[in-house]
């Protein structure tokens, strides 16, 4: 095949994928758009209540602004920016039916309160293990429970022990599944935005630092640690690092909340200012940490020789 034709061959599947992007974009939008419609006419009274009318406003010019762009990016053959468009409003999409979803049956209400929770986990009766077990493991996958919500209700429901082992069971599940989603999904999506050969090189230029810095993120108890979970499948990190790095840092993590709560109350001044001094420490440590990682590597590197 000549050179000529390879191009107009390579720029009919170009226009073609556009012409599919551009579609799954309008599709995406246009399902945020009647999904967040329905969540602010959810509510009847409230902040979203009385500020209805320019809160649709606000979501009309930001899905008419994700549109747009996409749909330019698309005509000037900006096919990353174009692509990247396209990923945003299908997550804008799936969020507003999530959060939808969760305000319509109204879990969003009894997960977002401590005393909420433990009454429905009280009211399963035998399943209520079960049932802790499983939300624990969705809270990683896909809900949005703060996890200081879910284990404060277990830790008030099972007592320290065996909120900790439930928690760990859901916890370690929906990580190792967050985890896989970002390996096979997420290295496809972002590979289909960047391009793999860039996205193959930067992982190369990144080994060994993200494996430091996404272990030490997961152990430190300010960052996301199931949207990290996402990051790490990404990551250059092999999955056997990985399952041990999690499996640890998911029992200091769980073990220390479960019993901290009791050691360190939140409703006496002095936990609350040993919870203060803590995570002061937190922040100071991790600055440490990443300002010295490449002395921290060299040192490493001598020490396997």
């Amino acid at each position: 095949m000549s050179k000529q034709k390879q191009t107009t061959t390579k720029n009919k599947q170009t226009q073609a994928q556009l012409l599919v992007g551009s579609l799954c974009l309008f599709a995406f939008s246009l399902v945020a758009l009647c999904f967040g419609i329905l969540i602010i006419f959810f509510f009847q009274e409230g902040f979203v209540k009385n500020h209805r009318i320019l809160l649709l406003i606000l979501l009309f010019l930001l899905v008419a602004l994700i549109l747009s762009l996409g749909l330019v990016f698309g005509i000037k053959n900006k096919v990353s920016f174009f692509r990247t468009s396209v990923i945003v409003a299908f997550l804008c999409a799936f969020f507003a039916i999530v959060y939808y979803v969760l305000l319509r049956s109204g879990f969003l209400k009894i997960i977002s309160d401590p005393d909420a929770y433990k009454e429905f986990l009280a009211s399963a009766g035998v399943w209520m293990a079960l049932i802790y077990i499983l939300l624990q493991y969705l809270q990683v996958v896909v809900l949005p429970i703060p996890s200081f919500v879910s284990t404060l209700a277990g830790v008030a429901l099972f007592g320290p022990h065996l909120a900790t082992l439930y928690s760990l069971i859901g916890i370690v599940l929906g990580s190792l599944t967050a985890f896989f989603i970002g390996r096979k999904l997420g290295y496809k999506a972002v590979a289909w935005i960047v391009g793999k050969e860039d996205l193959d090189k930067w992982q190369t230029k990144l080994k060994g630092k993200d494996n430091f810095v996404l272990t030490a993120m997961f152990l430190l108890p300010l960052f996301p640690d199931d949207v990290l979970c996402f990051v790490a499948g990404l990551s250059s990190m092999t999955n056997r690092y990985f399952i041990v790095m999690m499996i640890v840092c998911r029992i200091i993590g769980v073990t220390t909340t479960c019993y901290s709560i009791q050691l360190l109350p939140f409703n006496t001044w002095w936990g609350l200012l040993g919870w203060g001094l803590i995570y002061a420490a937190v922040i100071v440590a991790f600055v440490l940490f990443y300002k010295n990682l490449d002395k921290i590597n060299a040192w490493l590197k001598k020490r396997k020789k």
